[in-house]
């Protein structure tokens, strides 16, 4: 099987129509899109990014796969689409747009694939600061209506809008999917877990053969890394755990708007982590950047 990788799109249809149309075009059916897709259905301009979205994927005869940034409204997501698995268990948010949640594993062509959403924003006091600004001015603009004599209307609360609490993965989260993953055939790990959790169960053997990613592992040292922060490090530090313990062939990410490859050896195991960059807009700025950076080819027949 084969199937296209892509990195951080942010809502940017116009590469995402690039990303499509790259897939086509290698008659590739499958784009899976590693986080900061542009999920943000609570604004009007995200809604028309989805739909538009679909009808790209439509034309293209591609099926669009995502899982959730920490610029991804996740808790949204399963508001909104938990209750429409499709048949291999991905959130069905258009016809042809599926969300993969955290933790969610698959098998394609006998390859066990595991997705695992979320990151640390490194802007995130910036975008609560920016939230606050927006209310504040709301409940300006609503002073002066009802100075001039106007009815009472709503002033927006815009917490929750460009900042979202549920960003990054939890170490439970970890442990939860360790746990499903490395299960033998058959067994039941759900006995005991809070009925909320966003996490899937696995649908191979145990273990995994690709891992999907957001974040960066820790042990990766790319050559730009503008997320190399104590902050972000926790969540980093989630991924590694997760490839120590599955042992995946092949993990892939984004989040860093940066193109590089890496292996992670280890007793047990060889990792190639391919880091994959972002739309034009987030990635012009940074040295050798190329549009077809944010793309990757995989062919799971030499994994």
């Amino acid at each position: 099987m084969r199937l296209l990788l892509a990195g951080d799109t942010h809502g940017n249809l116009g590469h995402v129509r690039r990303i499509l149309r790259a897939a086509a075009d290698r008659g590739l059916e499958h784009v899976f899109q590693l986080g900061d897709f542009g999920y943000w259905e609570h604004e009007h301009s995200g809604v028309h990014f989805l739909d538009a979205a679909h009808r790209a994927a439509r034309d293209h005869g591609v099926t669009l796969y995502f899982l959730d940034g920490n610029h991804d409204k996740s808790g949204l997501l399963h508001e909104r689409y938990g209750d429409r698995p499709d048949a291999e268990g991905f959130l069905q948010v258009r016809g042809r747009i599926r969300y993969a949640p955290r933790g969610h594993a698959w098998t394609w062509d006998g390859v066990r694939f595991l997705a695992f959403g979320g990151a640390r924003s490194v802007d995130k006091d910036e975008r609560l600061k920016e939230e606050k600004r927006r209310h504040q001015k709301a409940a300006r603009k609503e002073g002066h209506r009802l100075a001039a004599g106007r009815p009472p209307g709503e002033v927006r609360d815009f917490a929750g809008t460009l900042w979202f609490p549920e960003e990054e993965a939890t170490d439970d989260d970890v442990r939860r999917i360790i746990a499903a993953a490395t299960a033998p055939e058959g067994t039941d790990t759900t006995e005991g877990t809070d009925t909320t959790d966003t996490t899937e169960g696995r649908a191979g053997a145990p273990g995994t053969d690709v891992l999907l990613t957001h974040d960066k592992p820790r042990a990766t040292r790319p050559g730009t890394n503008r997320k190399d922060l104590a902050i972000c490090h926790p969540n980093q530090a989630r991924v590694q755990r997760l490839i120590d313990a599955l042992h995946p062939r092949l993990a892939a990410h984004g989040h860093l708007h940066h193109r590089y490859t890496a292996t992670l050896t280890r007793p047990r195991a060889t990792t190639r982590v391919e880091g994959l960059a972002a739309d034009p807009g987030v990635s012009w700025d940074l040295p050798g950047y190329k549009v077809s950076d944010s793309w990757l080819e995989v062919d799971t027949a030499t994994l």
